[in-house]
């Protein structure tokens, strides 16, 4: 086992890592159970609060996948390396992953298009139908990374069983190693791709939603009328939020680029930072997401002044 993970720097690194995944569990965990009851009470789900609702059941999800490959590296490194498990959980991560950028960067576009000011009529069309739009854009999203990762995916499970089945034969185990090493790399080239194209829609949203803030201002300014108007504060209220949120994303990214195109030694000090980075955008999203969104900030409320009462 690598001593370095029991170094005071890798126990050190082990806490945060907890921290960010108990704060990214119970958050988006709040999240799933305030929209869940609210469609239980309704049977009905606006296209926003689906996005939310598939936004942190998707980092739920992928939250649990991190920590458990976490325990069964630290219960034995070498087999677990080396191991159908392995596979299975980085697969998983991988799936959950992509599923929670998309996820987020449709969230964004909703968002923008509902707040622009722009007369463009591609953005009136686009005002009409942004509801039904997304959820599809979505579906459509997931759908293409799920069908163009399933050969490799296949591959990678085939050439593990040979591995498993000629353990005892040293070249065709290096053979088959290697073969599973390409299909994961594969992978990674397929995940860096999708997370790419989301990061680029994603950054876009922003810069338009910035751009119109700023003509909404400048306008303001031409026709001598206070900026601290509802209209303006609105733009304020989600651009704040949005721009903290953008920053943990690209965060997020670039220790994903990091971690898959660099050897990092899983459990070596180096491994253990951009798994606390990438783990980062998951947790610091959702606490942003319940302290900004209005329904997630009054049902906060309702619980901290129910736990205050039962004290």
């Amino acid at each position: 086992m690598d001593r370095n993970m029991f170094s005071p720097l890798g126990v050190f690194f082990l806490v945060v890592f907890g921290i960010e995944s108990i704060v990214s569990l119970l958050g988006n965990g709040f999240i799933m159970v305030v929209y869940g009851y609210s469609w239980l009470q309704s049977k009905k789900m606006l296209p926003c609060d689906f996005l939310l609702t598939t936004l942190s059941l998707s980092r739920f999800l992928w939250q649990w996948v991190s920590m458990s490959s976490e325990f069964l590296y630290f219960d034995s490194p070498e087999t677990y390396m080396h191991s159908t498990k392995h596979q299975v959980v980085t697969i998983s991560w991988m799936y959950l992953n992509t599923a929670n950028l998309w996820c987020a960067t449709w969230l964004n576009v909703f968002y923008c298009v509902k707040v622009t000011n722009f007369a463009h009529p591609l953005f009136a069309w686009l005002k009409l139908r942004i509801g039904a739009l997304v959820p599809r854009c979505l579906g459509i999203s997931l759908l293409a990374f799920i069908i163009c990762s399933i050969y490799p995916v296949l591959r990678s499970f085939e050439d593990e069983k040979c591995r498993n089945f000629t353990g005892n034969l040293p070249e065709n185990t290096s053979q088959s190693e290697a073969q599973v090493h390409y299909y994961f790399k594969v992978l990674h080239v397929l995940l860096l791709y999708f997370t790419a194209i989301s990061f680029s829609i994603c950054l876009t949203a922003s810069s338009v939603l910035l751009l119109s803030l700023w003509r909404h201002t400048r306008n303001l300014k031409k026709s001598c009328l206070s900026t601290k108007d509802l209209s303006t504060q609105a733009h304020l209220n989600v651009i704040k939020p949005l721009l903290l949120s953008l920053f943990f994303y690209i965060l997020h990214y670039a220790a994903m680029i990091i971690a898959f195109t660099n050897t990092l030694k899983f459990g070596s000090p180096e491994r253990q930072i951009s798994d606390i980075v990438v783990a980062l955008y998951p947790s610091a999203h959702a606490v942003i997401l319940i302290f900004t969104n209005p329904k997630l900030n009054k049902a906060y409320i309702r619980v901290i002044n129910f736990i205050r009462r039962a004290s």
